[in-house]
């Protein structure tokens, strides 16, 4: 081969490298750009996470100010609620209170007047007299009704008995209406040998309310059932 062809030779080979040179050179380019694309996108990626984070760590810290209030509501509403139920609790204290009260006071004046209406009874073994002699006069119970009230009772009667059984004619005994301030008397006798701790007489009658009531000597004092 001539010197010319060598030259021809080498002269091409130095172009086609120099070509292949541009050639790499373009695409190493383009690849360096799609790699700075890819870089950008991932920075820009990353920021974006990062102020997505930085945003939920603000929204965070948001709601956990607003579960903080929240609870302090709740407590604040508990101490609330203690203190108006200590309070309700006192307001019915109170009005029970004064509802039994209420209740005594109205009692009292619904047996006002009956309260006020007494028996009593004094007893005689038998005998002459006051004088104890069996086989003599019979023992015998006077009853006693008074009506200390301002106002009068009505179809008011003795009721006798000996133990749990009535005793005697009429039974129960009449005594009709008692002004105020007036008292009754009446005596029965029981037969002999009876036992006069077991003896006696109750008083029935009606106040000026039209209440039927039950006097005992013993005091008790009920309504009429």
């Amino acid at each position: 081969m001539t010197f010319f062809g060598m030259a021809m030779l080498t002269a091409i080979a130095t172009v086609v490298l120099a070509v292949f040179a541009v050639v790499t050179a373009v695409y190493a380019r383009k690849a360096f750009r799609e790699q700075s694309r890819e870089v950008t996108a991932i920075e820009q990626q990353v920021k974006d996470e990062q102020e997505v984070t930085r945003q939920q760590g603000e929204l965070l810290k948001v709601q956990t100010g607003q579960l903080e209030l929240q609870r302090q509501q709740l407590e604040d509403q508990r101490a609330t609620s203690a203190r108006q139920a200590e309070v309700l609790n006192l307001q019915a204290a109170e009005l029970r209170e004064s509802l039994e009260v209420r209740k005594r006071e109205a009692e009292r004046e619904y047996r006002a007047q009956a309260s006020r209406v007494f028996l009593t009874e004094e007893r005689y073994a038998g005998g002459r007299g006051d004088a104890i002699v069996p086989g003599a006069n019979p023992p015998a119970i006077t009853a006693v009704a008074t009506n200390a009230s301002e106002q009068p009772i009505y179809d008011a009667e003795f009721y006798w008995h000996r133990g749990s059984a009535g005793e005697g004619n009429p039974n129960p005994e009449p005594i009709g209406t008692m002004l105020p301030r007036t008292r009754y008397e009446a005596r029965r006798a029981f037969p002999h040998g009876s036992n006069l701790d077991a003896c006696g007489a109750v008083l029935r009658f009606s106040d000026a309310a039209g209440t039927r009531w039950i006097r005992r000597p013993d005091g008790y004092l009920g309504e009429q059932e």
